[in-house]
């Protein structure tokens, strides 16, 4: 990973994740785009003339301006010894800005906090966080407003038992190995304990002709109740970091979207919560 994007809408909801994309690009030594999307007055943007293009640039600057505080007050003075980019930009909706940058900037993980500050902005980081994982080139990182970074050493990804979670656990280990992070590997299954086991041997055989890393711990939960099982399995074992695919269509775990985990873990959940999309996986 060379190039992680992070966006903010400036609100307290949002310096966590500052905090993460911050330590987080040290660590791997990658370039941090700090970015904020605004949208110009209606009275401002309605009116074309030579009036209305200062305007726009003084309203861009004092964008910046307020971004580059931001980042200097929650950062400590931190942000001029980092390798930071800073980008405003303006328009609607939020999430199409976002990608449009993630593209531009080539970047390999957009990060945001995972809540607004207040209903408004509630709107910027809740929906805008389902919508990129949508429509995002790459993974999306969503960081809890009461994270705090104390580096990588543990990592969940929720598993189906598919070809597409090979693909997705190649990319994480890519992640993991510079960092040196344990990988638990975890399926839910309402199945009969005899079926769940043979689909675990067989998704290991396959995963070994794929990945080689050493820290990869498999694990089988059991219960109708997807969401509650994964999340007593998270509290059990305290990761850094969860990462799940978003899946087309219903999966293994039936009845149950990934959009609606990710909903349930944000607003449940206390860790930050890393979503890859199947068709980025898959390209």
């Amino acid at each position: 990973m060379k190039t992680f994007l992070y966006a903010t809408d400036y609100s307290e909801n949002s310096v966590a994740a500052l905090h993460f994309a911050s330590a987080l690009s040290q660590e791997l030594k990658a370039k941090l785009v700090v970015l904020h999307v605004f949208e110009l007055p209606i009275t401002l943007a309605s009116t074309v003339s030579h009036t209305y293009s200062r305007r726009e640039v003084r309203a861009f600057a004092d964008q910046r301006e307020r971004l580059l505080a931001f980042c200097s007050e929650y950062l400590r003075g931190q942000s001029e010894s980092l390798n930071i980019t800073y980008s405003i930009d303006e328009g609607k909706p939020a999430d199409e800005i976002i990608v449009k940058n993630a593209i531009e900037y080539k970047a390999d993980l957009i990060i945001v906090g995972a809540k607004g500050g207040n209903k408004i902005k509630e709107t910027f980081l809740g929906s805008t966080t389902t919508a990129l994982i949508d429509s995002a080139p790459c993974p999306v990182l969503a960081i809890p407003s009461d994270v705090d970074f104390h580096g990588l050493n543990k990592m969940v990804y929720a598993t189906d038992f598919e070809g597409a979670d090979i693909f997705t656990i190649e990319k994480l280990i890519h992640l993991s190995k510079p960092l040196n992070i344990d990988l638990h590997l975890v399926h839910v299954s309402s199945r009969d304990v005899q079926t769940s086991e043979n689909q675990l041997e067989w998704f290991k055989n396959m995963l070994r002709h794929k990945v080689k890393h050493e820290n990869i711990h498999f694990d089988l939960r059991y219960g109708e109740d997807v969401f509650s099982t994964l999340q007593q399995y998270v509290h059990e074992v305290e990761p850094d970091l969860v990462a799940m695919l978003e899946r087309e269509g219903l999966s293994l775990i039936k009845n149950l979207t990934h959009r609606d985990l990710v909903k349930r873990m944000r607003s449940e959940g206390h860790f930050p919560l890393l979503s890859y999309h199947k068709k980025n996986i898959m390209d």
